[in-house]
């Protein structure tokens, strides 16, 4: 597939519906940098067909997430290809390229296509007479076709097409012999399968890549040109990567999980009620949105009322189910609690805490000695601890009807109740009644302030990274964020690629952020999603009475709302500590 370049200074947004623009794909008539030269008509028998041409981000097709829209009009004029195009709103990619569109951030279109038909003319340029148009891009800045077009351009190469077609056959008989899938006989769930997923997905996108490059050479019937050859050989390479990582992950993480299995078992933890637990039932704690309105709903149905509809002095146990969604559709988290896992525990149990993680596996000779690798784990004793709140004096007809009475538990005490569990779950320093919260656990890693705090937060996520972890959550202050986000519109914004914040999903280099302010001054914590769990006994106990003081006589009730929580750091090397701000 080869690709032309060309700036589109005349794009247009105005005027037209969300998503959409305007501009031209390609230009008829005069010679480029290459040599090429497109006839009018050339794009006719591609228009005609009336199939969907993609719009992809930087021609980077092998990643399914760069299909940011479509065309939905494209015509012949005078001047060139005239194209209509639409951005993907509804997905995260397909909705930043529109934004660096619309903001003038990119400023080229390129397209990507095959030779059906051409010529020499007098002059020596080849003329373009029949284009098969396979996909547009939208590029970042608009160049030249020299600038752009390097070796896509070169011509059928018999030797290199030989070498590149060998090296995908050995590929595949190599993967004929051992496979590396997702399945492989490790049981994963949650963060962990999710990024064994991701592997697989990019190995599958590599190979579809390749299969695509050799069908469109199929399909005209020639070899495989020298930069055709060159990206199957590096696709073929990759793949081969893939497939190392792949089955180094599956190694480690079975050793872990059947560390985790051993885990679960020292505290009894169990979700039918017997003793010998395969698996803690776990999710995300209902305290925000429609979670908490349902848990509050739950908490004013078990109460005790008379029939004039008066609240009766009572007190009722409800069950936490533990939701399935890290937060709901369309909304950023609102809380570090929409984003832990949370696990069901007893009261009393244990955890295994990974302090040492060296991994030494390296080729071997035949007859020598395997090199040992090192997974140190520490068995850590834990407990559930009572966080609770009681509410001042409410006049008892305030609250003589299930709105308001919702209302109340579900904005006031489920609210404060979040409040106190996040900042154990923080700050907790580990002496009873507090939690053994994150910032207090020894082994974290840190990272110093680094000119910016986005470059700060940056380099935080490569610790991790260096480390085989996946960074998953980010923890900012309210603060912070808005400081990020100030320096982004300003001096401080990158100039590649546009600024790595998406403010509607509040994500940071792809990372979800959510805003803390139980953290300390000048603190971020960046967390790989299995690093670290919420413990709970999935029960929230509220009693409401009269019975304090004098509130029986003055017609006054008093609510309490409280939960038992403990916290479970798994892998501290797993959690970043960043400082957002010089000292």
């Amino acid at each position: 597939m080869k690709h032309k370049s060309l700036p589109i200074a005349g794009l247009k947004t105005a005027g037209l519906g969300e998503g959409e623009f305007e501009g031209f794909a390609s230009c008829f008539d005069n010679v480029d940098s290459a040599g090429d030269v497109v006839r009018k008509g050339a794009f006719a028998k591609s228009i005609k067909t009336g199939s969907v041409t993609p719009l992809i981000w930087e021609h980077l097709a092998s990643d399914p997430r760069n299909y940011v829209g479509e065309v939905v009009e494209a015509r012949e004029t005078d001047e060139g290809l005239a194209i209509k195009g639409r951005f993907d709103l509804d997905t995260e990619h397909g909705s930043a390229a529109y934004r660096a569109v619309k903001g003038r951030r990119v400023s080229g279109l390129s397209i990507g296509y095959m030779v059906r038909n051409s010529t020499k003319n007098a002059e020596g340029a080849t003329e373009l007479l029949d284009l098969d148009l396979l996909e547009v891009s939208v590029v970042a800045r608009g160049a030249n076709d020299q600038a752009l077009v390097t070796n896509v351009k070169s011509q059928p190469n018999p030797d290199a097409s030989r070498k590149a077609r060998d090296a995908y056959a050995r590929l595949r008989v190599d993967m004929l012999t051992k496979s590396t899938d997702a399945q492989g006989g490790t049981t994963m769930s949650g963060a962990t399968s999710i990024r064994l997923q991701k592997l697989v997905k990019a190995k599958e996108d590599q190979l579809e890549y390749i299969d695509e490059i050799m069908k469109n050479a199929g399909k005209l019937r020639r070899e495989l040109t020298e930069g055709e050859s060159e990206e199957v050989v590096e696709a073929t390479e990759e793949v081969k990567k893939l497939d190392q990582r792949i089955a180094s992950y599956k190694s480690e993480q079975d050793g872990f999980n059947d560390a985790m299995d051993l885990a679960r078992r020292i505290g009894g933890v169990s979700t039918d009620g017997t003793s010998d637990a395969d698996q803690p039932a776990s999710g995300f704690l209902p305290l925000t949105g429609k979670g908490a309105k349902s848990l509050a709903a739950a908490v004013v149905k078990g109460m005790p009322r008379k029939e004039s509809k008066a609240l009766a002095s009572g007190q009722t146990t409800t069950s936490v189910e533990l939701r399935d969604e890290v937060a709901e559709k369309g909304r950023a988290p609102q809380s570090l609690l929409d984003v832990l896992t949370t696990r069901q525990v007893a009261t009393n149990y244990a955890f295994l805490r990974q302090t040492v993680r060296t991994n030494n596996a390296a080729p071997v000779a035949e007859g020598g000695t395997k090199p040992t690798s090192v997974y140190t784990v520490t068995t850590i004793d834990a407990k559930l601890e009572v966080i609770a709140h009681v509410s001042e004096q409410v006049p008892h007809y305030v609250l003589s009807d299930n709105t308001n009475l919702e209302r109340f538990v579900q904005d006031e005490m489920l609210h404060g109740l979040r409040t106190a569990v996040e900042n154990q779950v923080l700050n907790g320093n580990g002496t009873s009644p507090n939690l053994a919260g994150i910032l207090g656990t020894s082994g974290l890693q840190t990272q110093a302030f680094a000119t910016d705090k986005l470059t700060s937060v940056r380099k935080g996520i490569t610790k991790l990274e260096k480390q085989g972890y996946q960074a998953s959550v980010l923890v900012l202050s309210a603060d912070d964020w808005e400081a990020i986000e100030l320096l982004a519109a300003t001096s401080g914004a990158t100039d590649v690629r546009g600024v790595p914040i998406d403010a509607v999903a509040r994500k940071l280099w792809g990372v979800q952020a959510v805003i803390s302010n139980a953290l300390p001054a000048n603190k971020a914590l960046i967390l790989d999603g299995t690093s670290v769990a919420i413990d709970t006994d999935a029960a929230i106990d509220t009693r409401w009475s009269d019975a304090v003081s004098d509130d029986f006589l003055k017609n006054y009730v008093r609510c309490r709302v409280e939960g038992r929580f403990g916290v479970s750091v798994f892998k501290p090397e797993g959690i970043v500590n960043v400082t957002t701000a010089a000292a």
